[in-house]
């Protein structure tokens, strides 16, 4: 069975799992009357047709004031709107909630690709569903509804649900890492901290019990990882200068120079995957100048090491003993067969 978005858990009676966990509920308020903003959001959710001028990309609810996703291709979703969303309309409601400070204004929820594509090419008018939705239920609806797609990228995956844990939690997200990699380490049988047993513990196994898809341990070994990236490229993903594919790709390059020089020619030239790739592989790849400057040092090297083997040999007793002239003799004969 296909688990729940947190709008169909709205629209029922009782919470679900995530719900309780991303706005603070413990298993023993379960049963008990829901209060006036979760019967608000549960009683709203009527469609309607709303002019995209009043649709605002404010992202009020998000911890930074930023969309969760980091990166959009106009020229995408312009070929998108054009080919699609112009000649059928979109099917797709957006999300949005009621803007605080003018009536008939809206801030939008999710739906960010959908409304960027319609702006390009021109549509006025988009299908909304309006929510009465506080902060954290607004951006916990808005990670469920991203969460779900496939090209949600591994970074904004990782920073949404650190957000989440924080603001759960109430701790820093430095103190929420190591706190993971202490469970995570407590585990694997490493320590005896006793860690798994605590209540932040428990919390974030519920979160990802309820999200349904990696658990908390494949999350520190496959996710967090993710952060010890140059902090150039995580920038660059999370400015929306680049997307998170090609950042990714620039990341193998070692050589900071080296990478900043090609992350600045990616952003700025809207460089492709593949020529990325192209790039990548001729950083990867020596000039014939650089092979010669080189070769040059070591044969000046090898010259200045024959030079004095030579004369280590010419002082030794290498000449009277038998064993070590014979050896001799088959050296200078690979050299004069070598010359």
């Amino acid at each position: 069975m296909a688990r729940r978005t947190l709008k169909q858990a709205y629209q029922e009676q009782s919470p679900t799992n995530l719900e309780n966990f991303v706005f603070g509920r413990d298993d023993a308020s379960q049963g008990q009357e829901p209060n006036q903003t979760t019967k608000e959001a549960a009683a709203s959710g009527a469609e309607i047709i709303i002019p995209i001028s009043k649709v605002h990309k404010t992202f009020s609810f998000t911890p930074n004031g930023k969309p969760l996703r980091y990166y959009y291709d106009q020229k995408e979703l312009k070929e998108w709107g054009e080919t699609d969303l112009k000649p059928n309309g979109v099917r797709t409601a957006l999300w949005v909630r009621p803007g605080p400070e003018k009536s008939g204004e809206y801030e939008l929820v999710a739906g960010l690709r959908r409304l960027t594509a319609c702006e390009l090419v021109g549509i006025t008018e988009v299908p909304a569903k309006v929510f009465n939705w506080s902060d954290d239920e607004a951006y916990a609806a808005a990670f469920d509804e991203n969460d779900r797609r496939r090209d949600f990228s591994r970074l904004e995956e990782v920073d949404n649900i650190l957000s989440i844990l924080c603001n759960r939690l109430q701790i820093e997200q430095d103190e929420l890492i190591s706190l993971l990699y202490r469970m995570d380490n407590e585990a694997k049988g490493k320590t005896t901290q006793n860690v798994l047993g605590n209540p932040e513990a428990k919390i974030i196994e519920a979160f990802f019990v309820a999200r349904g898809q990696l658990t908390w341990r494949s999350f520190v070994a496959t996710r967090l990882p993710l952060l010890k990236k140059p902090p150039e490229i995580l920038e660059a993903i999370r400015s929306s200068q680049i997307d998170y594919t090609k950042a990714i790709e620039i990341a193998k390059i070692k050589d900071l120079e080296q990478r900043t020089a090609l992350l600045k020619q990616a952003t700025q030239q809207k460089l492709s995957l593949t020529e990325v790739k192209t790039a990548i592989k001729q950083v990867a790849q020596p000039s014939e100048e650089t092979l010669q400057s080189d070769i040059q040092p070591k044969q000046a090297d090898l010259k200045k090491r024959f030079k004095s083997a030579l004369r280590k040999v010419d002082k030794t007793d290498a000449w009277d003993n038998p064993q070590k002239s014979q050896r001799l003799e088959k050296l200078l004969q690979q050299i004069e067969k070598l010359l």
